[in-house]
């Protein structure tokens, strides 16, 4: 997916939000406003939002010599949304159709997103309404044919605390015999996704072999993740990716994906034909949509 006009605007509100974070001194802050706006004058709109947003983070990386402002913020996350998984849990267990719900719930811990605009401040509430809101995008019934003709899974974390509820999902799919699991994180700190560190925090290591896509784009950007990953992406039968980000990268690719996300942007929704706040599980078909329009809010 490439980059429209309309993510620009966005790239310099998260540039302000991110420097806050860290620093509160005026003039730090328009050097990072100005060398952003900088940056994003030279970069080519044909690139994936993801792909310019690291660029925007690595220049306030740079300019304030923090490696990760959202440290603080994505243990909280974590430890958050590790309250919730006994309830969550026990949903999942008690309901009609476990692996739906395990599917929902991922969808619905896909909120936990500090690159959106919207400030969430009820995680449970926000979960528990995409749990009783019927998917916007559904193929379900594609994803559990996929799902037990596979035997390597590829499954594309997005951010801390999120990981929690994916963490259920996977002790779902891991009741297929025949099926390897692979968790893949980020290389480095970025916004609030999920490193190496928070999947051993939270414990999803104990699930799935957990391994870093070698990269700090806030997403799947191939052309930046290491070999290792790159051959597993090519091997793997079937890719769950989670989030925004990763619809935004990888939603040309030809592999047996399927996404799993909330919508957030008018930019997003407008690709997907779907309105803000819809729930997605779509599957890759191999037919590449390239659409030659503007966003529309």
């Amino acid at each position: 997916m490439k980059t429209y006009l309309d993510c620009l605007p966005c790239f310099l509100n998260q540039a302000l939000k991110t420097g806050r974070i860290v620093t509160s001194e005026e003039k730090i802050l328009r050097k990072i406003i100005d060398q952003v706006m900088e940056n994003l004058i030279n970069i080519p709109l044909d690139a994936p939002p993801p792909k310019i947003a690291q660029t925007v983070y690595r220049t306030i990386k740079s300019i304030t010599g923090n490696e990760d402002p959202y440290s603080t913020i994505k243990r909280k996350q974590n430890e958050v949304a590790l309250g919730l998984y006994p309830e969550f849990k026990e949903m999942v267990i008690h309901s009609e159709d476990q692996l739906l719900f395990a599917l929902k719930l991922a969808i619905g811990g896909n909120i936990i997103d500090l690159g959106a605009q919207r400030e969430i401040k009820d995680i449970k509430k926000e979960i528990l309404q995409t749990l009783s809101a019927p998917l916007t995008i559904n193929d379900y019934k594609g994803f559990r044919r996929s799902i037990n003709n596979s035997k390597l899974l590829l499954y594309l974390g997005d951010n801390a605390g999120e990981i929690v509820f994916d963490s259920i999902l996977i002790e779902q799919l891991k009741k297929i015999d025949h099926l390897k699991i692979v968790f893949a994180v980020r290389e480095k700190p970025i916004i609030n996704d999920a490193t190496m560190e928070d999947a051993k925090f939270v414990g999803i290591d104990k699930h799935a072999e957990v391994i870093s896509n070698g990269s700090d784009a806030p997403a799947t950007v191939l052309s930046e993740c290491s070999t290792e990953f790159s051959d597993l992406f090519h091997k793997a039968d079937m890719i769950i990716a989670k989030g925004q980000g990763n619809y935004e990268s990888l939603s040309e690719e030809n592999k047996n994906i399927f996404f799993l996300l909330k919508v957030k942007c008018p930019v997003v929704a407008s690709h997907l034909n779907a309105k803000v706040g819809d729930t997605v599980l779509k599957r890759q078909s191999g037919e590449i949509r390239r659409p030659d329009h503007g966003s529309r809010c």
